[in-house]
């Protein structure tokens, strides 16, 4: 065989290789993006995740039903628009119910106070009460650290789950630092599930 043809054949099928693993990459890497930390907590049920695209929280959606999103995240910065504006706009196009919890302060601003994030917990146990919310999916930016505090509430409160069982499970899914946030590991040692709002069960 010539040996001109030899090499381009062999670059050929170098490239073909480097095309195929090149692909799934980029694809994983799209999937990542688009359904950012997307996880199941418990299925048909309750659901986390980061801030997904809006064409993926529309596919996820599509496959899971949800009738409430509730995110985590700010409404507005300065001179810029809402992070998830579109994904609110499409939400409640859909006649999906929308609840924004801004982040508020885990630590009572006085010695013995309420903690100011109180008012949010009050709002989103109100939702969790209600079956009619079912599936929820609750997300912030990355989908670990807010999202891991309120899915931690969530199991306490919904799912009788005790405190260090839900740590735990925020630890696995890359909350590695909540023991050096006193504030949050704090808010949610004195938890008392059914304190700040009636149970109530759900599907």
């Amino acid at each position: 065989m010539n040996p001109k043809i030899r090499i381009m054949g062999t670059l050929f099928g170098g490239m073909l290789l480097v095309a195929s693993l090149a692909m799934p990459i980029a694809m994983a890497q799209k999937q990542l993006k688009s359904q950012k930390n997307f996880r199941v907590v418990t299925d048909g049920v309750f659901y986390r995740s980061g801030q997904m695209t809006l064409p993926g929280i529309q596919r996820m959606v599509h496959e899971h039903g949800f009738r409430t999103v509730v995110t985590l995240r700010d409404s507005y910065v300065p001179g810029e628009p809402s992070p998830d504006l579109a994904e609110e706009t499409w939400c409640r196009t859909q006649e999906i119910q929308y609840l924004r919890l801004s982040p508020m302060a885990w630590e009572p601003v006085q010695p013995g106070g309420e903690a100011p994030v109180t008012a949010n917990i009050k709002k989103y146990l109100g939702v969790l009460n209600k079956p009619e919310s079912y599936p929820i999916l609750v997300h912030c930016f990355a989908g670990i650290h807010r999202t891991g505090a309120y899915t931690a509430i969530y199991r306490m409160e919904k799912e009788g789950w005790p405190l260090d069982r839900a740590l735990d499970e925020m630890r696995i899914l890359g909350y590695d630092r909540i023991e050096e946030e006193k504030d949050i590991l704090g808010f949610l040692r004195d938890f008392k599930p059914g304190l700040l709002s009636p149970k109530a069960s759900i599907p």
